[in-house]
């Protein structure tokens, strides 16, 4: 598909440039808008013409509803993963679509056909430069799987070479983009902020909450504020926040509260201190949970194994060395394969993105890639 793709455009491009001169009235430069309807026109006629502006128009009718269905699939990915907000995963009871997502999707698009006032070339920059960073994170994302995890069974291996040239071409491209209009990367560059600021409260809105109840017991500060202590730490010990020290202070608690008790599922083949350790830490540094749930799937023959008590002393000892964190662990008599984590998936309402295991072997890797788990430690 991509030789075809290159010898095409190249093909293509020569013969623009062999019917149309580069300058004049009905050059190149002069016809950028519509740039093969012109090369048309001098081909063939004015009903070639038509035939090709007809034909892009299906085409680019095309491309609008792939967009929609790919902004669909990443934005709900990224609001399961707590990357953006949760209601954006919300379907539609009657279609079954995510309304929220194809709406913001539309505001988003249209909003900036009016910034640029329907500036064609500034909306292919803007383009361009978004599909080029995304080439380079493509090569910087395989190059950090080579580094940190090559033993992951993989279908296709990309050598080094490969991966510094891609990434060179496509920084070379940037720059080159850069030398043609510089303004362009402005609009870009609001329009990134704009998400990666949405990125960032969500990542950091239990600080931010934090911050905010702080200020309200300054500002408005209730009859208990004296004498009282929140912890935001709940667990099972725990009793629910009675009081702030603020007005309207235990609603910012209890959304903490709520937003810190999201399980998350570790499933463990063997009781490892070392690598219970490393996912302990792991969930304390990069996600906004309290509560670990530690899942060991055994079989028939396992049942009466030590192993489970010495799951069980684990889960105890660990639970005790980080306070703030609650540690569950969960004996499952089954075999690990797909249909084993959708059910418990469904039993514990925890979705299968916020479900982890170690780095698969290739046996293992090919019954739960499909799954959706996620790889966080070798």
């Amino acid at each position: 598909m991509w030789a075809l793709a290159s010898f095409f455009n190249v093909c293509l491009g020569v013969g623009i440039l062999a019917v149309l001169p580069l300058g004049g009235d009905d050059g190149i430069y002069a016809s950028a808008d519509a740039l093969l309807s012109k090369a048309a026109e001098v081909s063939l006629g004015s009903w070639f013409s038509t035939w090709v502006s007809v034909d892009a128009f299906v085409v680019l009718s095309g491309s609008v509803l792939t967009s929609y269905v790919g902004i669909c699939g990443l934005v709900r990915r990224l609001a399961t993963d707590r990357v953006l907000p949760s209601f954006l995963a919300k379907t539609n009871e009657l279609r079954g679509t995510n309304h929220y997502i194809i709406a913001a999707f539309f505001l988003l698009s249209a909003s900036l056909v009016l910034v640029l006032n329907a500036d064609s070339s500034i909306m292919n920059g803007v383009y361009t430069y978004a599909f080029l960073g995304l080439m380079a994170l493509f090569a910087s994302a395989a190059m950090l799987l080579k580094a940190k995890r090559p033993e992951i069974p993989r279908d296709v291996i990309a050598p080094w070479s490969v991966l510094v040239l891609g990434l060179g071409m496509v920084v070379a491209a940037i720059f080159a983009n850069l030398l043609g209009d510089p303004s362009v990367l402005m609009y870009f560059a609001l329009y990134f902020i704009a998400v990666a600021l949405v990125m960032f409260i969500m990542f950091e809105r239990v600080m931010i909450l934090r911050c905010l109840l702080a200020l309200m017991k300054k500002t408005a500060p209730s009859q208990y504020a004296k004498d009282t202590a929140v912890n935001y730490f709940r667990t099972r010990d725990t009793p629910e926040v009675e009081h702030t020290g603020a007005r309207g202070g235990r609603t910012i608690a209890r959304a903490i509260t709520s937003i810190r008790s999201a399980p998350i599922v570790f499933f463990c083949k063997r009781p490892d201190l070392t690598i219970i350790n490393k996912v302990i830490v792991y969930v304390r540094r990069n996600e906004q949970t309290h509560t670990l749930r530690i899942v060991h799937v055994f079989s028939v023959e396992e049942s009466d194994a030590p192993v489970l008590a010495t799951f069980r002393n684990l889960a105890v000892l660990f639970d005790s060395m980080y306070p703030k964190i609650r540690i569950d662990f969960v004996s499952v008599q089954g075999e690990f394969k797909p249909a084993t984590i959708e059910w418990l998936s469904k039993k514990m309402d925890v979705p299968r993105n916020m479900m982890f295991i170690t780095q698969p072997d290739m046996v293992s890797a090919e019954r739960v890639s499909s799954v959706g788990v996620r790889v966080i430690t070798a």
